[in-house]
């Protein structure tokens, strides 16, 4: 028979354990033990005011820097924050919003709250104190200026410039270092993480790049160099190499209206249309991956090409439709993982061939379309609440924000094999037009 003494103490013996317990799960877990070495768990340090210049803002720098403010204005990375896709996601309960936000605004004057663990190392629960030094102006500028040209000096604890030339004499100090800008981008665009089962960012556009054997660097293909003043032509400073800092990607602007300025930032298509014919056999389309240094399509798992066929009669009349996707394909519930990847290396090609044609069709219409978001996706994101600044735009989706983009776009006359390319002016004219996937 138990004593009472026996269960007096065994009730001691739970309580303590459940204590124990309980004191571990809620411990707090510092940013270092739980993402070991890695970069985008904390975001770049407070940075103070710098010499003549003031708060590190992209607005500030864009007193003198002119130009290149009014080109980062027009990048994607100007719309890190505002990005309805973006803040539709944050919306999620396994989304762990303040990491997120540590490459979508990674300086921590945009941060409200400065976060200092999470409790019992769980991402979603995170420990927050206010930030005294929260800048609610350059919160709005995504990945501003100072992403990658601001730091704090460690010794004087003073602001400086990062830049890549030299031989100028600004108003604020200024250190160069090109190889930490050249290698700036694989910070948040070069990392594959699991969070947990259903919850993997997958980016390796660095990895695909070094992989190859060509020495491209980011910057040669998104930031296109030029010559000319760094700075407005009043200040009277020489003409010297610079770089477009519109930072273009897959040619998938945020607005509808920054289509018009996708070719003079520097967009240019990585996949080219090598072949498109009809033959005894049948069509022979061939794209090869000609340009980018990196896979085609890259960085955000759920973009894909469509390479879309249409064939017309003489009434132009539609006889047959036909499409197959270049990407990637994933299941994200009840676990992420990846099942198909056709994208094409550097180098590589797809082909397509379609058996011989119904003799009707005198016309065959190519369109190869760059899709960031499916219209299912969208719908669905339209039915989720949002902050009050984005309830509207995401209930509107389709007419703001731009899910795909064509980028090879031609027709072909069967009977005299003639190929008409559009121009890249004429496509992105009709991407302005469009709307959804």
């Amino acid at each position: 028979m138990i004593s009472k003494r026996s269960l007096i103490v065994s009730s001691i013996i739970i309580t303590i354990l459940s204590v124990t317990f309980i004191l571990y799960q809620n411990r707090t877990v510092s940013l270092e033990d739980r993402f070991p070495g890695r970069v985008w768990a904390k975001p770049i340090e407070q940075i103070p005011d710098l010499d003549g210049v003031g708060a590190p803002r992209a607005e500030n720098c864009g007193h003198c820097h002119t130009e290149i403010y009014e080109e980062w204005k027009r990048s994607t990375h100007a719309h890190a924050l505002s990005d309805i896709q973006f803040q539709s996601e944050l919306t999620k309960v396994t989304s762990p919003k303040w990491l997120c936000l540590n490459c979508h605004i990674p300086i921590q004057n945009q941060r409200e709250t400065i976060v200092v663990g999470l409790r019992g190392g769980d991402e979603l629960d995170p420990v927050e104190i206010p930030n005294p030094g929260f800048d609610i102006t350059m919160q709005k500028e995504g990945v501003t200026c100072a992403t990658c040209h601001v730091r704090v000096d460690r010794k004087t604890k003073k602001s400086y410039v990062i830049g890549s030339i030299g031989d100028t004499s600004p108003p604020h100090p200024v250190k160069i270092d090109r190889h930490f800008l050249q290698n700036r981008c694989f910070s948040c665009h070069n990392e594959t993480y699991t969070l947990n089962e259903s919850l993997i960012c997958s980016f390796q556009t660095g990895t695909e790049l070094k992989k190859t054997s060509n020495t491209k660097t980011c910057n040669n293909c998104h930031m296109p160099e030029v010559k000319r003043s760094l700075v407005k032509k009043e200040l009277n400073q020489k003409d010297r190499r610079s770089h477009i800092h519109g930072f273009v990607g897959g040619g998938v602007p945020k607005e509808f209206a920054l289509y018009k300025h996708q070719i003079s930032l520097g967009y240019k298509p990585g996949l080219i249309l090598k072949q498109f014919v009809v033959g005894k056999d049948g069509i022979l389309i061939r794209l090869k991956n000609e340009t980018a240094g990196h896979l085609v399509t890259t960085g955000d798992p759920e973009r894909f090409y469509k390479v879309e066929l249409i064939g017309f009669d003489d009434g132009n009349a539609v006889l047959f439709q036909e499409s197959k996707t270049i990407g990637q394909r994933w299941e994200w519930s009840p676990a992420a993982k990846k099942i198909d990847d056709n994208r094409l290396e550097e180098g590589a090609s797809f082909v397509w061939n379609l058996e011989k044609v119904d003799e009707r069709i005198k016309k065959i219409q190519l369109e190869v379309l760059h899709v960031r978001l499916k219209n299912i996706t969208s719908d669905y994101m339209a039915k989720n609440t949002l902050p009050s600044a984005y309830q509207k735009k995401i209930q509107n989706i389709k007419e703001l924000y731009p899910h795909s983009s064509i980028i090879i776009k031609s027709e072909l006359i069967v009977s005299t094999n003639i190929r008409k390319d559009a121009e890249l002016k004429t496509i992105f004219q009709l991407n302005e037009l469009r709307r959804g996937e």
